[in-house]
């Protein structure tokens, strides 16, 4: 993928941008997270050899998913993190205390 392909999905996507890994491989990463941040990493993703991107869900979803563009891939990023947004921070469940047993 050449810098100014990065660049035009960069701009029309959200803060989401692709770091190439190897040839065919790619961390799809939200840059407006801090890079320190392991929530930033949103998907691991790598063209499969009959065309398809695969995304491995990181720090959104789970599992994992096929696109047959990177247009696609970007678009279910960006509304998987917009859903995580919305639900905002999540408070654990409490748990049940029980009095201590009696010997």
């Amino acid at each position: 993928m050449s810098e100014s392909a990065e660049a035009n999905m960069r701009d029309d996507v959200h803060q989401l941008v692709l770091t190439p890994l190897a040839d065919r491989a790619w961390r799809l990463r939200d840059q407006a997270i801090d890079r320190g941040d392991p929530s930033s990493l949103v998907a691991y993703v790598e063209l499969r050899e009959d065309g398809i991107y695969e995304a491995v869900w990181v720090s959104v979803g789970c599992g994992t998913a096929r696109f047959a563009s990177l247009e696609m891939l970007f678009l279910a990023a960006v509304q998987m993190l917009e859903q995580c947004r919305s639900l905002g921070a999540l408070k654990p469940d409490p748990i049940p205390h029980r009095p201590p047993a009696h010997a």
